[in-house]
């Protein structure tokens, strides 16, 4: 009888086969699950951005993936061509663009363990290229620690390293010509007494200073002439971010006042609060000098010294503005230099001139300090008193007729100056506009030289 037909090797055999066709199900399973992890291994591997190397103990090469042929710029040929020569070349041979780390990487493959490489220039195997590059060095040991192949993980980081040092290079130029420009440059906290973070030697030097330590030492805010502006300052940089030619009445280190002219840029946190202020200042002292020579001079009349016309209803205006809010009365005098063209005929212009500047003198010894004296014309002065009555006309005309006999009697001069006088009384509670009142005094004042001349005829 044959074994196969007992029943309860029958049954054996039943099972075995069912756990062999599982056990060929599973290997399938397997197989197939080794193809999926093989194909996903083989994409990563070989569509990786970072360059992969696959080398063994020896220092043979195994496998490269794209990334690592883009970076050192070989073909598939290539590679092969150099893998046969440097077949029975040392690790100093096989790596000749590791230069100085080299010893570390034979390390590796003698020993074992990692190395990470973060910034490491080298010769590319393709001629007369050089190129910045990252690696990691892993070795794979067997059990008895025996090294049995070594990843390599390469990145390029050719550009990455020329934009750090474009970068750095910008950097210094930009430290060099903030370092040595006739601009002062600063940074400063935005809160309302300042503190400087950064200042260039020019700076440090338009207030006066004897260096960027002792400038550094001082509050912004102890530069400020006015301290309200420091405030109006930080209120319009917290409302626009920026401030442009904006001109500033600061002092330097000797207390000396100085004119500058500031852009400034508030950087601001998420909460709009200033962290920072950036800026550059320029003196301009010395425009504003000039600036406000040029003003004077078009208030004042070049010959006497006296304001012109435009000064003198400048300041006139003002003057009627305070009488009115004093309820004080103003007196205006209208005074005219008598024949001065026929001077100018006879004698010349120079002659002329003298006469008036003689007679300014008259007028300036004549009247006070705080009294306004113009010359708006040719030959016609004007004075503005304040805080005089209407009576009062009368004695200043008084006092300014005895200064003038007394000058003839003295002068030098081939003929007397003669003044014809107008004036013309300011009320607060009946005001009147200052053209108005150069029209009635100068009225009056002709009317004084006309009886002057019937007087002689």
């Amino acid at each position: 009888m044959d074994y196969r037909t007992k029943p309860h090797v029958k049954n054996r055999l039943q099972q075995l086969r069912q756990r062999i066709a599982g056990l060929e199900i599973m290997v399938r399973g397997l197989r197939e699950t080794l193809r999926h992890s093989e194909a996903l291994n083989r994409a990563v591997f070989e569509h990786s951005p970072v360059g992969i190397s696959v080398r063994l103990g020896s220092g043979k090469l195994l496998f490269v993936n794209r990334a690592w042929k883009k970076i050192w710029g070989l073909s598939n040929r290539q590679i092969r061509e150099n893998e046969r020569k440097s077949r029975h070349w040392s690790l100093n041979q096989r790596f000749p663009y590791l230069k100085d780390a080299t010893p570390r990487v034979r390390r590796i493959f003698d020993r074992g363990g990692e190395l990470f490489l973060p910034d490491l220039k080298v010769n590319n195997p393709k001629p007369g290229a050089a190129q910045w590059v990252s690696q990691y060095y892993y070795a794979i040991q067997d059990i008895q620690g025996v090294v049995e192949h070594i990843v390599v993980l390469t990145q390029d980081i050719t550009e990455h390293k020329t934009a750090a040092a474009a970068l750095r290079e910008s950097e210094e130029k930009f430290r060099t010509i903030v370092h040595n420009v006739n601009i002062g440059v600063y940074r400063t906290t935005g809160d309302l007494k300042g503190q400087f973070l950064q200042i260039n030697p020019a700076f440090a030097k338009i207030f006066g200073f004897d260096s960027v330590t002792q400038l550094m030492k001082t509050r912004v805010l102890n530069l400020y002439e006015n301290r309200k502006d420091r405030h109006e300052f930080i209120k319009e940089l917290t409302k626009k971010g920026f401030v442009r030619n904006k001109e500033l009445l600061l002092r330097k280190k000797d207390g000396m006042p100085i004119w500058v002219s500031v852009y400034a840029k508030a950087q601001c946190d998420d909460s709009g609060k200033i962290r920072w202020i950036d800026g550059v200042i320029e003196d301009i002292t010395e425009r504003k000098q000039m600036e406000e020579r040029l003003r004077a001079i078009s208030l004042v009349d070049d010959l006497t010294g006296l304001y012109n016309r435009r000064g003198f209803l400048t300041l006139a205006e003002h003057q009627l503005k305070l009488a009115n809010r004093a309820k004080k009365g103003v007196m205006l005098l209208f005074i005219d230099l008598d024949n001065l063209k026929e001077v100018n005929d006879e004698f010349g212009h120079p002659v002329g001139d003298q006469a008036l500047i003689q007679t300014t003198e008259i007028l300036k010894k004549t009247f006070r300090e705080s009294d306004i004296i113009a010359r708006i014309g040719g030959d016609e002065f004007v004075i503005l008193t304040l805080e005089i009555s209407r009576a009062s006309a009368r004695t200043f005309y008084d006092r300014l007729h005895k200064s003038l006999d007394s000058f003839n009697k003295h002068a030098r001069l081939p003929f007397d100056l003669a003044l014809s006088v107008g004036w013309a009384h300011y009320d607060p509670v009946k005001p009147q506009t200052i053209g108005k009142l150069l029209a009635l005094a100068d009225q009056m004042m002709y009317r004084h030289k006309q009886s002057k001349k019937s007087n002689k005829s």
